[in-house]
């Protein structure tokens, strides 16, 4: 599976200028080595997943101004001019966000569920072409590696441990969607691919490895919500 247009154009832009992934990250001074990798290979995205300062740092190694980024990688952003301490003017990105808090811990595989806190950041605009309220959503984080396969991280759809999830608490599932939901049964929140079948719910991992977890239509199981968004640990 080729890498989307973006990342094609970030791993360009590295190249003419020289550099390996390691200086890139180095020279940022906020970005490692994997994410500088991650990114070139579209496994994370540089306005969705990064957060504007290590997107800032990014596009300084790369000698982009934000213009040139959004022309060269497609992405578009919002632009307005505002001063800087030296004086000089520059443009930055205006990023609309909504923030939200972490309210708990989603099980993926993992026994213990620890208590998150922080703060994440969403696009208005991303939940806007989601169609999703602000107000519906819920954010989680991720513990445990069960919805992690070579499949799923082929597509780029894996869901890593240390994620963090949005969910749309005012959308019903359907089948085959990632839903984060309350298991009565196992007293535990966990996040897995929701199917109905028969008198049954099925929750399973991506991960062949891991059991499903099977409950009764009857069982105490409330789906919070199905999975529309998902990023890497936030660093405000």
């Amino acid at each position: 599976m080729l890498p989307p247009h973006w990342a094609t154009a970030i791993r360009q832009q590295r190249l003419r200028l020289g550099l390996s992934q390691t200086q890139v990250a180095q020279a940022s001074g906020l970005l490692n080595q994997t994410e500088v990798s991650r990114l070139e290979r579209g496994l994370i995205h540089p306005t969705l997943d990064l957060g504007a300062a290590k997107l800032r740092a990014l596009l300084s190694v790369l000698g982009w101004s934000l213009p040139e980024f959004s022309q060269a990688t497609g992405l578009q952003l919002a632009f307005v001019e505002s001063e800087v301490p030296e004086g000089a003017r520059r443009l930055e990105a205006e990023l609309h966000f909504a923030t939200f808090p972490v309210q708990a811990t989603a099980s993926a595989g993992h026994p213990n569920t620890p208590t998150s806190e922080g703060l994440v950041s969403i696009p208005l605009e991303d939940l806007r072409a989601l169609g999703v309220q602000p107000e519906n959503v819920r954010v989680f984080a991720v513990n445990g590696d069960c919805m992690v396969s070579e499949s799923v991280r082929a597509m780029g759809q894996s869901i890593a441990p240390g994620d963090r999830v949005a969910v749309d608490t005012g959308r019903m599932p359907r089948a085959g969607d990632v839903v984060v939901a309350w298991d009565g049964l196992g007293e535990v929140l966990l996040i897995k691919r929701y199917r109905e079948e028969g008198e049954h719910i099925v929750f399973y991992p991506a991960r062949r490895s891991v059991p499903p977890v099977v409950r009764h239509r009857d069982d105490p199981v409330k789906i919070i919500g199905p999975v529309v968004w998902r990023g890497g640990p936030f660093r405000g």
